[in-house]
């Protein structure tokens, strides 16, 4: 006579419901919300990608450029006229503007402990980050008409495109002028004028020597709307 068959335990019984109760869920789940929870992977997968692309542009996290944003605004593109826009300025002219500060030739109480603080590396990424981003249009900035169109004079008597480029656009070790911002170009202008800031090449004090106060405000208006 064979032996008796054990009845399955309770416990056990309520295991194998509640296991199925869970696929059921899962498979509702599925057919429920089955789209969005793909959509939501591939957003994921999307942003994974973009932060990746970021990276390999700009270099991984944390990044000295964060700390430029303050000043000269999101993307290098600085939306007051106080601060120098550092978006599209060639390397050459960052690279030397950095080491001015960390030297000494060049002094600014934010720039020069940020500049001396930085490893040659970290200053390269800097260099490479801004020259790499794109110039936007100094769109906060309304000039006044008959400033501008004295400030295109002073330009071109002045032989301004020589190396500032044709379009003012910056070349080598020569800044980008067309969009900066009004109140920082006048700063500087008065700047080379008054000798505070030098210019090895002895170019820009030679032309600032000639230029009076209007005259400088007058190129700082034309520059700025460019």
């Amino acid at each position: 006579m064979s032996a008796a068959k054990k009845p399955r335990s309770r416990g056990k019984s309520i295991l194998v419901l509640t296991g199925w109760l869970l696929l059921a869920a899962v498979a509702v789940a599925a057919v429920t919300y089955g789209p969005e929870l793909v959509g939501l992977y591939r957003l994921s997968e999307q942003i994974d990608s973009i932060a990746k692309e970021d990276a390999q542009a700009a270099g991984p996290w944390p990044r000295n450029s964060d700390a430029c944003m303050y000043c000269h605004g999101v993307a290098g593109n600085s939306r007051s006229q106080v601060y120098p826009r550092l978006a599209g300025q060639p390397e050459g002219y960052l690279r030397k503007q950095l080491k001015s500060f960390a030297d000494g030739t060049r002094h600014d109480p934010t720039m020069t402990p940020m500049a001396l603080s930085m490893s040659d590396k970290e200053l390269e990424s800097l260099v490479s980050h801004f020259g790499k981003l794109k110039p936007l249009p100094n769109e906060t900035f309304k000039g006044d008409a008959a400033q501008v169109q004295r400030g295109a004079a002073l330009v071109q008597a002045n032989g301004c495109t020589a190396c500032h480029g044709a379009q003012l656009e910056g070349k080598g070790e020569f800044p980008r002028l067309a969009g900066q911002g009004s109140d920082y170009l006048r700063e500087q202008l008065i700047r080379f004028k008054s000798g505070v800031r030098r210019d090895p090449t002895g170019a820009m004090q030679a032309v600032t020597s000639q230029l009076a106060q209007q005259d400088i405000d007058d190129l700082a208006q034309y520059l700025a709307s460019r």
